[in-house]
C-alpha cells in the first residue's frame, strides 16, 4: 500500500513538472504552482509584477525600434529590412506574451482548449520565425561577404520581402501543424494548464526543442564562423597588398636613383658645364617622369578601387551589418540556450531535473528566453548610430527653433 502511495506521489510530481515544462516551452505559464494543478490559489498580485513589468518592456523597446524605422528614412536600407522583419516579429512576441501574464495571475489558461491549441500553434511559429529569421540574416551576410559583387547588384526591396516572408512562412507551417492541427485531429485534452500533446513523449519533445533553438544555432554558428574566416582573410589581404605597394614604390625610387647617378658618372669625364647642365635636365625629365608614372599608377589604382566600391556595399555599412548580427547572435544563445538544455536533459531523463531545479530557478530561465526579443533592440542601437540618434531625437524635448 505504501509502495503504490510512494508510486503515485512520484507520478504526480513527474506530471506537475511536465506541465512546468511545457508551460516554459510553450509559452503559457512559467510561474504555475505545481503544487496547486487546479488553479485554486487566489490570485496574487505578486506573481504577475515581474512578468508584466518584463513583457511590457518588450512591446514598448520594439514600438521604439519600429517608430525609429519609421522617423528616419536613411535606415529603412537594404540590411535593416531584415532588422525591420525581426523587430515586427519581436513585437508579436511581447503581445501574444499577454497570455503569460494572465496565466501567472490566475494560475490557469485564460482561455478554451479549442483557443489554446489554435493560439499556441501560431504564436511558436512566430516565436520560431523570429529565430529564424536571425539565421536569414547570417545567410545574407554570409553571401555578401562571399559573393559581394553579385549580392549588391541582386539587392533590391522586393528580394528583401521575398527572403523575409521565408521565415513566417517556415515558422508557422511548421508549428500550426505539430501543433494545432495535432492535437485537433486527435482530440488532446490540454487541462487547465494548456498542455501540449508533444510534451508527453520524449522523441516529439526534443523534435519542438531542435526546431526551436538548437537547429537554428548550428546553422547560425557555421555561418557565423565562415563570416568571421572570410573578414579576416580580407582584412589580411588588405594590409598585404598596402605593404606590397608600399614595397614596389621604393624600389622603384631606388632604381630610378641608380639610373640618375649612372647618367651622372657617364659624362662627369669631360667636366664641361654644358654636359653637367644636359645631365641635370636628364635628371629631371627622369625625376619628372617617375612622378607621372607614379601618378599615373595611383590613379589606375584609384579609378579601379572606385569602380569596385560602386558595386559592393561600402566598409561602413558591412561593419554596421555586421556588428549587429553579431549582438542578435549573442543575445539570441545567451537567452535561449539554458531553457533549451534544460528541456533536452528532461527529455532525456526527468531525474536529473526534477530534484535539482527549484521551481523559482526554473521560472528565471523559462523567462529568459523571452529575454532575446528584449535584448535584439538594444543590439540595433548598439551597432548603428544613426538608429541611436534618432531613437534620442524621438524623446528629446529640444526642437529646432524657427527662424524668425
Amino acid at each position: 500500500m505504501m509502495a503504490d502511495i510512494s508510486n503515485s506521489t512520484q507520478t504526480y510530481s513527474t506530471d506537475m513538472f511536465w506541465t512546468d515544462i511545457q508551460n516554459a516551452s510553450g509559452y503559457m505559464n512559467v510561474t504555475a504552482n505545481s503544487l496547486d494543478p487546479f488553479g485554486t490559489t487566489a490570485p496574487s498580485l505578486k506573481s504577475l509584477i515581474f512578468p508584466a513589468v518584463f513583457f511590457a518592456l518588450i512591446v514598448l523597446a520594439n514600438i521604439i525600434s519600429l517608430g525609429a524605422f519609421l522617423v528616419e528614412k536613411r535606415l529603412r536600407t537594404y540590411n535593416n529590412y531584415f532588422i525591420i522583419n525581426l523587430t515586427i516579429l519581436d513585437l508579436l512576441v511581447g503581445i501574444g506574451l499577454g497570455a503569460v501574464v494572465e496565466h501567472s495571475y490566475i494560475k490557469r489558461y485564460p482561455f478554451s482548449q479549442n483557443a489554446c491549441k489554435v493560439i499556441t500553434g501560431i504564436f511558436q511559429g512566430i516565436v520560431n520565425a523570429s529565430n529564424i529569421n536571425v539565421v536569414v540574416i547570417c545567410a545574407d551576410r554570409h553571401q555578401a561577404v562571399y559573393d559581394p559583387i553579385n549580392h549588391y547588384i541582386s539587392r533590391s526591396k522586393r528580394k528583401a520581402i521575398i527572403i523575409n516572408s521565408l521565415p513566417w512562412v517556415i515558422g508557422l507551417s511548421f508549428w500550426i501543424g505539430y501543433v494545432t492541427v495535432w492535437e485537433f485531429v486527435v482530440d488532446h485534452d490540454n487541462g487547465l494548464h494548456c498542455t501540449q500533446l508533444y510534451f508527453f513523449s520524449p522523441l516529439t519533445n526534443m523534435i519542438q526543442s531542435a526546431a526551436m533553438f538548437f537547429l537554428p544555432l548550428a546553422i547560425m554558428a557555421v555561418l557565423y564562423v565562415r563570416i568571421f574566416i572570410k573578414i579576416r582573410k580580407t582584412v589580411g589581404r588588405r594590409n598585404n597588398k598596402k605593404s606590397t605597394n608600399l614595397t614596389d614604390l621604393n624600389l622603384s625610387t631606388v632604381k630610378d636613383t641608380e639610373m640618375t647617378g649612372v647618367s651622372v658618372s657617364s659624362t662627369s669625364h669631360t667636366g664641361s658645364f654644358s654636359d653637367i647642365t644636359e645631365t641635370g635636365s636628364r635628371d629631371d625629365i627622369m625625376v619628372s617622369s617617375s612622378s607621372r608614372n607614379e601618378t599615373k599608377i595611383e590613379n589606375i589604382d584609384q579609378e579601379i578601387s572606385t569602380s569596385t566600391s560602386h558595386r559592393v556595399e561600402s566598409t561602413a555599412e558591412m561593419t554596421k551589418a555586421t556588428l549587429t548580427l553579431l549582438l542578435i547572435v549573442i543575445a539570441f544563445v545567451l537567452t535561449w540556450i539554458p531553457i533549451s538544455v534544460i528541456n533536452l536533459i528532461y527529455s532525456i531523463e526527468p531525474q536529473l531535473i526534477v530534484p535539482l531545479l527549484s521551481n523559482g530557478a526554473f521560472t528565471v530561465f523559462s523567462n529568459l528566453q523571452y529575454g532575446n526579443s528584449l535584448l535584439n533592440p538594444i543590439s540595433y542601437a548598439m551597432s548603428q548610430p544613426l538608429f541611436r540618434g534618432t531613437v534620442i531625437k524621438m524623446f528629446s524635448c529640444n526642437r529646432p527653433s524657427r527662424a524668425n
